[in-house]
């Protein structure tokens, strides 16, 4: 989209930041994102990024990620920052901003499916943390120029809008003579590894990011290089796969090839009233469309001709090759026919098929509908280390022993199932539950060799998850403690669950209409986390020490959200000049005293019954009993 972009008018706005609330800090997101639907371009970005309410929002969003636990070169977690004193840490944070030195990324490996080594980089904290200011101040930026069809780390975006947006252009085209059941299925070699640092700043240029004091910051970023056995590299090329912009900055980076084939074949520069006008527009010139879905590096263009589908992956090669400076695999780069192969996108195998007869219409369709199927290849890779771990209960010492890793067992069955409910998995779930039941077979009978019969339970009678399966009366293994059964679960009890629309593209979380889109959409009784308030207290100047650390600051606003702005005794009303956070246990140690579990908002009245005993007579037994049981909880 940066070439189409410098040829508009673009007007550049200077920022004026004034936030000191989360709620205003959406209210400044959301900004962002309207002027940068407008082609506006930002100046002043430096000065949001070091606002405090970002950097507390930061680091809330890190300290709730578990990579929070992982060190970087300088062995530091997250517990380090939470535990200074507030303003110390905002201090520390600002300067380093100011004065931005990054530190080398922490070079690991994982293993890829394929059995190689994929590298991560793990930065610091502190790295990670300007990382996660810059991510909320550009991220609506992005988003608002973004290709609609993208879905890879893109926020209310998931793997199953890809596969529904695949399934829907083909059977959308059904009666079509142009129906798209030609792919080019994209990969590319080393994408996060060998992307141009040149390149991506001039894309962040062109998509509206004119403060050349963050490119600085950002170019210093990319170019830190990684630590491996105490020996530095430098970075010359790539964005460090586990950083926290590194997927941001990949979206950006391909951005421009999305709107290519676009624009080129699908999404027109508007020039007529409606859009649909334009794209017939195009199939008047001859342009026979093509639509680009893509997760993250992984891409899928279909088209309706294999001719089309064989020039454009020349094409495209040209492309990446001297406009990206990527190379796309000849061997993976390849041309599918939906109607034979079908596609692998994202652990599914995407088909063109006749659609499945139906009682009140048994005639034999000629058209063709999408239909996407687990990748049994993937699914056997995953059932195969369900099954290992299941091997792992032999030669427990204890039940208890047993009854863990059984939990393991169930959380690695339920995460491949509910990743394979959106497409048609029944014979896939009933896959897994075979080959599950027959290593517990194996297992139980060494165990238990006179028992294991007498071991196989129906799902009703488990204690376990009983709620997934209350009525259900098919028999699993399970082991007993304390006359409770904790048994295997089964991946057949997840409902197949279809995207019964494409994605709905106002679902942003950067505007108001987005949000509420969103709720509506995830579940409408369960709204999202209600804005973190900023509070004042009296007591606020004086407590800047000791265990009243920045954590205290930053998880009393959670306590006071969760105790709906009333007193946890009497349940008033808290007013500004009449409310304390207590802590519930005061002798806890450092790292967990000011967890949110640990605090309770009170009105001071009942701050100071707490505190000295002494509880009005005229109160109601209720929080009379309250007020007791915080003073037992104090003195424990």
């Amino acid at each position: 989209m940066g070439d189409e972009l410098s040829q508009k008018e673009e007007y550049l706005l200077q920022l004026n930041v004034k936030f000191s609330s989360e709620k205003d800090l959406k209210s400044f997101q959301d900004f962002l994102y309207k002027k940068s639907k407008q082609n506006m371009a930002f100046t002043g970005l430096i000065e949001a990024i070091s606002n405090e309410q970002t950097i507390t929002t930061a680091i809330h969003n890190i300290k709730s990620n578990t990579g929070s636990k992982t060190s970087g070169v300088d062995k530091a977690k997250i517990d380090k920052y939470l535990q200074m004193p507030k303003q110390d840490l905002m201090e520390l944070v600002k300067k380093n901003i100011e004065n931005y030195k990054p530190k080398p990324v922490k070079r690991i490996y994982i293993k890829k499916r394929n059995g190689k080594l994929r590298p991560l980089g793990i930065p610091t904290i502190i790295d990670r943390i300007i990382q996660e200011c810059i991510r909320l101040i550009i991220e609506p930026i992005c988003e608002a120029r973004f290709y609609p069809h993208s879905y890879g780390f893109r926020p209310y975006r998931a793997q199953k809008h890809a596969i529904r947006d695949i399934t829907n252009i083909i059977t959308a085209s059904c009666k079509s003579e142009q129906q798209p059941v030609f792919a080019v299925e994209g990969d590319i070699k080393g994408c996060f590894d060998n992307i141009n640092h040149r390149i991506l700043l001039g894309k962040l240029w062109n998509i509206g990011i004119h403060d050349k004091r963050l490119l600085k910051i950002i170019s210093l970023m990319l170019k830190v290089g990684y630590m491996e056995k105490q020996e530095l590299f430098k970075n010359e090329v790539g964005t460090s796969q586990g950083s926290i912009l590194s997927p941001l900055l990949a979206n950006v980076y391909l951005n421009d090839f999305d709107w290519y084939i676009g624009r080129k074949y699908y999404e027109p520069v508007q020039t007529l009233k409606r859009i649909d006008n334009e794209r017939r527009k195009l199939r008047w010139n001859g342009v026979i469309p093509k639509f680009n879905i893509r997760f993250a590096d992984d891409w899928v263009i279909l088209t309706s001709t294999e001719n089309e589908a064989i020039r454009l992956k020349e094409e495209l090669t040209d492309y990446f090759k001297y406009k990206l400076k990527l190379e796309l695999s000849e061997e993976k780069t390849k041309i599918t026919d939906l109607r034979k192969d079908g596609i692998k996108f994202l652990g599914y195998v995407i088909k063109a098929e006749k659609p499945r007869r139906t009682p009140t219409d048994k005639t034999a369709k000629q058209f063709l509908v999408g239909k996407p199927r687990p990748d049994m290849e993937r699914v056997t890779e995953k059932i195969k280390n369900i099954c290992e771990t299941i091997r792992t209960i032999k030669g427990c010492p204890s039940e208890e022993t047993k009854a863990l890793i059984i939990m393991k067992v169930n959380s690695k069955i339920l995460g491949l199932a509910e990743y394979l409910k959106f497409g048609i998995s029944s014979k896939a779930f009933h896959a897994i539950d075979r080959r599950v039941n027959n290593s517990c077979l194996s297992v139980w009978k060494r165990e238990y060799p006179n028992a294991y019969n007498q071991m196989q339970i129906p799902l009703k009678d488990l204690s376990n998850l009983k709620e997934r399966h209350e009525g259900h009366k098919s028999q699993t293994f399970a082991i007993k403690i304390n006359d409770k059964w904790i048994g295997i679960t089964m991946a057949f009890l997840t409902h197949i669950k279809y995207e019964v629309k494409p994605y709905n593209q106002k679902m942003t979380p950067y505007t108001a209409e987005g949000r509420r889109i969103y709720v509506n959409y995830r579940n409408k009784h369960k709204p999202l986390p209600k804005d973190r308030p900023t509070i004042f207290t009296e007591n606020d100047i004086t407590q800047t020490n000791g265990i009243y650390n920045f954590e205290y600051y930053m998880n009393r606003e959670y306590a006071y959200n969760r105790d709906k702005g009333k007193c946890k005794c009497c349940s008033k009303i808290l007013m500004y000049n009449s409310k304390t956070c207590h802590h519930i246990n005061n002798n806890l140690p450092i790292d967990k005293i000011n967890k949110v579990s640990n605090l309770v908002w009170v009105c001071n009245d009942c701050y100071n019954a707490i505190h000295t005993g002494l509880i009005p007579t005229n109160l109601e037994t209720k929080t009379i009993n309250k007020i007791i049981k915080y003073q037992k909880k104090k003195k424990n």
